[in-house]
């Protein structure tokens, strides 16, 4: 009878088990090299309590409570709540073995992972923006820890997150190889970037020196706030300084803001000299920053910190940037379009900043890295309106000098006039002009000598110019985001594929038969006569692919757009595949062009449509 009920009580675990996930589960595929877990995956607990364990989670007592069926990706909804999250995986035949799990978002206060495979638990050490960094295993911005290879077998993975931020729960699964490629693209990337900020930093910082104008270097101190909001925002910062002192990150969150603010706000106020132009709004953002100064001095001693305090702190911003504008419209365009250009692309990135940090998330690379965007291109933009400032100064510069050479020649002439009358004083007058005119005609070469650098400068600025623009046009051609939003899934590709084969009507391809019902797969049909199942991918360029239909969609626009004249190595690069999976759907392409072009059959299709279909 113990024998009986022990049975009885594993096959209730093991059913349970089974029925406890109304999700389906991310497969690892054969070739495949990273997967995003989608929404639909994920299942979602929310433990108000903050008393529930992972024995209590993995017995299924608490199935129940777990929700999922997400549209959007789910997050930290109320701060400080622990959550729970649940998804299971499967390896596909022949798929690779060595897997990374990556949760995106550094900022998750606390995080724990559990993988339950077999009836066994694996715990992994904990960690977050609130632990020590040193202490993970894998020293990454992000949080990362291994896949095992269970076969074609389920196993369940388990998040412990509990944060006083609003994080959304990204998480990303890499073969071991491309991961380290990932990582070294991102890490290079963002290398690019902190080193033009410290070049523009240290650029200014020698004006500075040479000019002696206190404007330079409140845009040193600018740049230098960026990095280290850049610092606080993408992780680096807890990575490679402060890394055993977690704490600072809540000093640096709190502060890094404001820090910020005042550089940026000192700067634009001297740049656009708002005391002049706009004493209005300067005295409204002397307010503003003694309001938020105040505000900063109570967080430091009172738990009142609130993420809606980015919103706020949008205010001042928005007023500098409508005072800018206003002295763009009123005929200062000087002063302000590079100003006003640079700006722009950071009121963006702050703006989205503002949304993440109270809980709008969105996984795009653009809306993540959008400050990092915005700063970068505003630093540079701002980099141009100093030096535009400078050539300003030296025109000036330039006009009082022809004013006193005016001035000079004027003396000359009434002198030379009372040389006449005066014939007494002829020869002092003629040894008076004399030592004039040399002294004219060294300030005359020097004039013409920086007219020459000007023209100098002149003719690089406008070469510049023209290699701006050409690389503007060239970057007209139609990436893999706005392709997205023309087919943004399987779905529109098949349902393409499907509309585009069948134009003319369904005839089976076996027996030819004309009436058919839904078959099995993507918009397949079934022939009513035969009972033939014919998905939408038969007779067409994509029939056996083993690519993903919407990458295989743009590769195979990228190489028609072209007319084939692009290398596997490029589209390996732009749709982050192997190149030799590239290079052999590339050949099947190219193969279809060159027998579409030696065809002698005219067809009511469009090229397209003719290099898709058999």
């Amino acid at each position: 009878m113990r024998i009986i009920a022990l049975v009885s009580l594993i096959c209730c675990f093991v059913w349970n088990s089974t029925r406890a996930f109304s999700t389906d589960p991310v497969i690892i595929k054969k070739n495949q090299q990273e997967l995003m877990v989608a929404p639909q995956n994920l299942e979602v607990l929310e433990d108000l309590s903050n008393q529930l364990t992972i024995q209590d989670i993995v017995t299924g007592k608490h199935n129940q409570r777990f929700q999922g069926g997400f549209k959007d990706h789910p997050g930290v909804k109320k701060i400080n709540t622990a959550y729970w999250i649940r998804f299971q995986v499967k390896f596909d035949k022949e798929a690779e073995t060595r897997w990374l799990m990556e949760v995106l978002d550094a900022h998750i206060s606390h995080i724990k992972a559990y993988i339950q495979f077999d009836n066994q638990l694996t715990k992994f050490d904990q960690a977050g923006y609130r632990e020590i960094f040193t202490r993970r295993k894998y020293r990454h911005k992000n949080f990362l820890y291994e896949i095992p290879y269970t076969g074609d077998q389920l196993m369940t993975i388990y998040f412990y997150v509990k944060s006083d931020s609003f994080n959304p729960f990204f998480i990303k699964l890499h073969a071991n190889n491309n991961f380290i490629y990932y990582a070294l693209n991102e890490y290079h990337l963002l290398g690019i970037y902190y080193g033009i900020l410290v070049i523009m930093a240290m650029y200014n910082l020698m004006l500075f020196v040479y000019v002696r104008e206190r404007m330079y270097l409140y845009y040193v101190l600018y740049v230098l706030s960026c990095i280290l909001v850049s610092y606080a925002e993408d992780g680096l910062g807890f990575q490679y300084i402060w890394y055993n002192v977690p704490i600072m990150n809540i000093l640096v969150d709190k502060s890094v803001h404001m820090v910020f603010l005042v550089f940026f706000t000192i700067y634009a106020r001297t740049f656009l000299k708002l005391k002049k132009n706009a004493p209005r709004t300067n005295r409204l953002l002397n307010l503003i920053l003694l309001l938020f100064a105040g505000y900063f001095l109570l967080t430091a001693f009172f738990p009142i910190y609130s993420h809606a305090y980015t919103f706020a702190l949008l205010i001042p911003f928005l007023l500098i940037y409508l005072a800018a504008a206003r002295m763009y419209y009123k005929g200062n365009k000087a002063m302000t379009q590079f100003f006003l250009l640079g700006y722009s692309f950071t009121m963006v990135g702050l703006i989205s900043l503002a949304l993440r940090k109270n809980g709008v998330a969105l996984f795009n690379i653009f809306y993540i890295y959008s400050l990092n965007i915005g700063l970068l291109v505003e630093v540079v933009f701002f980099s141009l309106a100093l030096a535009y400032r400078l050539r300003l100064i030296k025109k000036e510069k330039e006009l009082a000098q022809q004013q006193m050479i005016e001035h000079l020649q004027e003396n000359e002439k009434i002198i030379t006039q009372k040389v006449i009358e005066r014939t007494e004083e002829i020869a002092r007058q003629n040894q008076v002009i004399e030592e004039k005119n040399k002294e004219l005609e060294q300030q005359a070469e020097e004039i013409k000598q920086m007219n020459e650098m000007l023209n100098k400068e002149n003719q690089e600025l406008q070469s510049n110019v023209k290699e701006l623009t050409k690389a503007r046009v060239l970057l007209r051609d139609v990436d893999f985001t706005e392709f997205s939003q023309i087919f943004p899934d399987e779905e529109s590709c098949y349902k393409y594929l499907a509309e585009l084969k069948w134009s003319e009507g369904f005839q089976c391809i076996r027996c030819e038969g004309q009436k058919f019902t839904k078959g099995q797969g993507h918009f397949a049909r079934r022939c009513s006569k035969c009972g033939y199942n014919e998905s939408a991918t038969v007779n067409t360029i994509f029939h056996h692919s083993h690519i993903p239909i919407q990458k295989s969609f743009y590769m195979l626009f990228l190489v028609y757009a072209n007319n084939g004249d692009i290398t596997s190595t490029e589209l390996s690069q732009i749709l982050s595949m192997r190149q030799p999976t590239c290079w052999k759907f590339r050949k099947k392409i190219l193969e279809k062009i060159k027998v579409n072009k030696n065809s002698d059959k005219h067809n009511h299709l469009d090229g397209w449509g003719r290099l898709i279909l058999d």
